[in-house]
């Protein structure tokens, strides 16, 4: 025999550890505890995006005037406020 045969042989040949009976016990507990911590993680996001959500239709609601209206740009007309021309042009 090897030297690892009878190595495994003498590890074999020793009791059992004292708390080896209770580590399924102490597995399921964490399982139970990870799975408690996820599901607070998904209701605090679910509430946060609910607050986000209510906080977002309340203030839309409180804007003063009517709505801006959008002004037609052509891509090559003269008076194009996003041209280049208009966007580089420096006045002292």
């Amino acid at each position: 025999m090897s030297d690892i045969d009878s190595t495994l042989q003498q590890l074999g040949s020793l009791p059992l550890p004292a708390g080896l009976d209770r580590i399924d016990e102490a597995v399921i507990a964490g399982f139970a505890a990870q799975r408690h911590e996820a599901s607070f993680g998904r209701r605090a996001t679910a509430l946060a995006g609910a607050f986000a959500l209510l906080l977002g239709l309340g203030t839309g609601g409180f804007v003063s005037g009517p709505p801006a209206q959008a002004q037609a740009i052509a891509p090559f007309a003269a008076d194009n406020p996003l041209a280049p021309s208009t966007l580089l042009d420096v006045h002292p």
